[in-house]
């Protein structure tokens, strides 16, 4: 009768390196997973990042101090907003700086665009042009919103449509939500709000207005 150390003798042991080698390919597959889930992090992290890092929309709410204008409608026979103050608007421009649109800046135009408008794409090139020529009033300033971001639809990044077109006046990028916009009352592009001296609204306008319009528009806020 043998003992198990004796029968254990003639059979073959398993080495550390079979013992390694059967761990192989779990410790691959955690690998796998391991960096599956890095690069699912890294593309929520990178979701929304227009060029050069920036976020468009941007991540952080933009913050709306005040009563938000009530919507525009073209077709009415005045502007319930004419002569209202517009709110204050806190985000940042397309440098990824604070920025805010307020009252107390006044007077200003508010440009606002969305990138996949084919309206904007043919305005804007058309303010850039104006504004080269013939500046803007003096104490007047002209500000954008870059708004209803969405990386699905054409020409995104907004960033990169506004450098190609030379837009250099300071433009705030709006989250989401389109906050800025729902603030402002517009719904459709572009859209214009003429502020005063007191930072109460003058006019407001959608869609392509001709630039003698936009001139106009600029000469009735000039203090």
């Amino acid at each position: 009768m043998s003992t198990k150390a004796q029968r254990s003798r003639g059979m073959p042991r398993r080495t550390n390196v079979e013992a390694r080698s059967s761990r192989r390919p779990l410790l691959i597959g955690l690998a796998i997973v391991g960096v599956v889930v890095l690069l699912a992090i890294l593309s929520v992290a990178l979701t929304g990042m227009g060029s050069g890092g920036l976020a468009e929309p941007a991540t952080t709410p933009v913050r709306v101090t005040g009563n938000a204008l009530p919507a525009f409608d073209a077709e009415a026979a005045s502007d319930a907003a004419v002569g209202q103050p517009i709110p204050t608007i806190t985000a940042t421009d397309l440098d990824g700086r604070p920025m805010t649109i307020a009252p107390d800046q006044g007077p200003m135009a508010i440009v606002v665009v969305a990138h996949w408008c084919p309206h904007c794409q043919a305005e804007v090139p058309r303010l850039v042009q104006d504004i080269a020529a013939n500046g803007v009033p003096e104490g007047v300033s002209v500000v954008a919103v870059s708004t209803s971001i969405n990386r699905a639809q054409p020409n995104y990044p907004p960033s990169a449509w506004l450098e190609r077109e030379s837009w250099d006046e300071p433009t705030l990028v709006d989250d989401a939500n389109s906050s800025a916009l729902a603030a402002l009352g517009i719904s459709s592009f572009p859209g214009f709000v003429f502020v005063d001296a007191d930072g109460n609204v003058v006019s407001r306008a959608t869609g392509e207005i001709p630039i003698e319009s936009w001139r106009q528009a600029l000469n009735s806020i000039a203090p």
